[in-house]
């Protein structure tokens, strides 16, 4: 990120960086008109355990694509409207994660693995950033008065959460190089098999 903003001028850079505002402002507008049309993430158990299986199965999907089509390092202009959509889709698709869906679909894409973990997570800074103040304007209303105890309350929580983002980054960035998200996968399927027999029993 640092040399993308240093040398943002290089023709590559530049070109990279438009890409991801591309993504970010597909988000941003459907996002805000998702919001305005009152869809939002069901809290029903039923839709969350399906959703959470159809994940599991997505994932396998792409994997098993993944290994006959091994992808390249170029981030192209449809990738980025693929990643776009599938941050939105990620807002309403409940037990969705929104890096998860950005990465598959930027595999599906074209992208190596590498290449589209990176791409996902630098689109989801201002993402982030944009749904944060998003959300405090939505509540500024309802916030009689802001003191110092908030204002430190807010400052640590974000630190918190920048070192933390950063450390899982290098992380996952690290894990993918010789590891599939084949785990993940399996994981969510026994996460939908007990939220379908909890569904079931009741």
């Amino acid at each position: 990120m640092k040399t993308l903003l240093c040398d943002w001028r290089k023709a590559e850079n530049f070109d990279y960086l438009l890409k991801i505002g591309l993504s970010f402002g597909i988000t941003a507008v459907l996002g805000l008109i998702v919001s305005k049309a009152g869809i939002k993430l069901p809290e029903e158990l039923a839709p969350i355990a399906w959703a959470v299986l159809l994940g599991a199965i997505a994932i396998f999907i792409v994997e098993r694509y993944a290994k006959s089509h091994p992808g390249n390092s170029i981030i192209t202009w449809r990738l980025a409207i693929f990643v776009g959509l599938a941050q939105v889709v990620a807002a309403i698709f409940p037990g969705t994660s929104r890096s998860a869906a950005c990465i598959l679909v930027a595999m599906l894409a074209g992208a190596n693995r590498p290449i589209a973990t990176e791409f996902s997570f630098l689109v989801g800074i201002p993402t982030m950033f944009a749904a944060s103040a998003y959300a405090l304007l939505k509540v500024k209303g309802e916030i009689k008065s802001i003191d110092s105890q908030m204002l430190f309350d807010l400052g640590l929580g974000f630190f918190v959460s920048l070192v933390v983002a950063f450390l899982v980054v290098k992380w996952l960035l690290r894990y993918i190089q010789t590891h599939t998200f084949t785990a993940f996968a399996w994981y969510r399927l026994g996460l939908a098999a007990l939220l379908f027999y909890y569904l079931f029993r009741r």
